[in-house]
C-alpha cells in the first residue's frame, strides 16, 4: 500500500459533498467538452500492479470512479486473505476553459465517496478499508491535455506519472491519448477508448495492436539494459521495463471492470489477488539470490517484468 497525505480530497469525501466555485474565465468557444471524452477511461496507476484509479467523465462533467489497492502481506485472523484499500466516487467538475492551444482547464466543484473514508469491514476474509480517491488528492485546479501535445512542454510531474520523463529517449514527441493532469498533487492519468464506444481500430482499442506497440517499447528497453555497462544504469533500465508491463496490465484491468459481468470480475478479482502474492513472492526470491549486492534490484525487476507481461497476456484475451 503506497502511503499518502490526506489532503483536500479526504475532506471533501468526510464531508460527505462540498463545492468549489470557479474562477472567473472567459470559456472555450467551440473547442474541448466533456462530450469529446465520454467515451474514455482515465486511469491512474504505478507501482507493482495492485493499485489503480479509474474515472469515467459524462458529456455533462459529472464523473464517477474508483481507487483500489491490495496489500496480501496485512493479514488477520479475521482477514486471512489481505486488506483491500477501496474508494467508490462520483462528482462534478464545472466547464472547461482554454489555457492554450493543447490545455483546456476545469476546477473540482463536488466530489463524493459512496463509503466514508477511514472506516473498515471484513468481507469474505478480506478487510476492506474505506479511503479517499488517490489521484484527487488536494484537487482544486484539473488541467486537460488534448491527444496531440508537445510532450516535451508538459509539466515533469504529468510526465513523469505517464511514462514520458525521460525527453531525450522518447520514440513519440506528441501525447497520444488525452492527459488529465491534477495540478496541485501532482498526479497524472492516461486515458483510452473504453471498450465497445468506437469500432476497434488501431488507433483506439484494439489490443493485439497496443500489446504490438508495447512489445516494441520493450525490445528497446532490453536492447539498451544489453548494452548497458554499469549496474547502475541497468538497475533502472529493467525498473523501466517492469513498470513498462506494470502500466500495461495496470490499462488493461481498468478496462475489463467496465465490460465484464460482475460475477466474472468477482472471480478474476479473487485471481488476481492470489497472482499478486504468487509474483511479489517470486520477485522476493529472485533478489534474494544477490541479497543486499548491486544487482539485486535488476534480479527482482527482470523477474517482476517477466511474469506481469505474461499476466498481460492472459487479461488480454478477455479483450479479444
Amino acid at each position: 500500500m503506497r502511503k499518502k497525505t490526506a489532503g483536500l480530497a479526504a475532506l471533501i469525501c468526510a464531508a460527505g459533498l462540498i463545492s468549489v466555485t470557479q474562477t472567473d474565465t472567459v470559456l472555450a468557444d467551440g473547442g474541448f467538452s466533456y462530450e469529446d471524452v465520454a467515451n474514455r477511461e482515465f486511469l491512474f496507476c504505478s507501482g507493482a500492479g495492485a493499485w489503480s484509479t479509474v474515472l469515467t467523465i459524462n458529456e455533462d462533467g459529472t464523473f464517477e470512479g474508483y481507487y483500489h489497492d491490495t496489500d496480501m502481506g496485512s493479514r488477520g485472523e479475521e482477514y486471512p486473505s489481505g486488506t483491500r484499500y477501496v474508494c467508490n466516487f462520483s462528482g462534478q467538475f464545472t466547464e472547461p476553459v482554454q489555457v492554450n492551444e493543447y490545455t483546456y482547464s476545469a476546477q473540482l466543484q463536488t466530489l463524493q465517496c459512496e463509503q466514508e473514508p477511514g472506516t473498515e469491514e471484513i468481507i469474505e476474509g478480506i478487510k476492506n478499508m474505506y479511503s479517499e480517491p488517490y489521484g484527487l488528492d488536494n484537487a482544486e485546479n484539473i488541467l486537460f491535455y488534448m491527444e496531440g501535445a508537445p510532450i516535451a512542454e508538459l509539466p515533469e510531474g504529468y510526465r513523469s506519472w505517464v511514462g514520458y520523463l525521460d525527453l531525450a529517449n522518447l520514440q513519440e514527441t506528441s501525447l497520444p491519448f488525452i492527459g488529465l493532469y491534477n495540478e496541485a498533487a501532482q498526479q497524472g492519468f492516461s486515458s483510452a477508448v473504453k471498450e465497445g464506444s468506437a469500432p476497434v481500430t488501431e488507433e483506439t482499442s484494439d489490443i493485439d495492436a497496443e500489446l504490438t506497440e508495447t512489445e516494441s517499447k520493450a525490445a528497446e528497453l532490453q536492447s539498451r539494459i544489453d548494452s548497458a555497462l554499469a549496474q547502475a544504469d541497468i538497475n533502472i533500465l529493467s525498473g523501466e521495463l517492469y513498470k513498462l508491463w506494470d502500466d500495461e496490465l495496470n490499462s488493461i484491468w481498468g478496462r475489463l471492470k467496465t465490460i465484464l459481468p460482475a460475477d466474472t470480475m468477482e472471480q478474476l478479482t479473487d485471481e488476481e489477488i492470489a497472482w499478486i502474492e504468487e509474483k511479489e513472492a517470486a520477485v522476493a526470491a529472485a533478489g534474494r539470490e544477490a541479497a543486499g549486492g548491486s544487482m539485486q534490484p535488476m534480479l527482482e525487476n527482470l523477474k517482476g517484468s517477466e511474469l506481469t507481461k505474461a499476466r498481460v497476456y492472459v487479461l488480454a484475451e478477455y479483450l479479444r
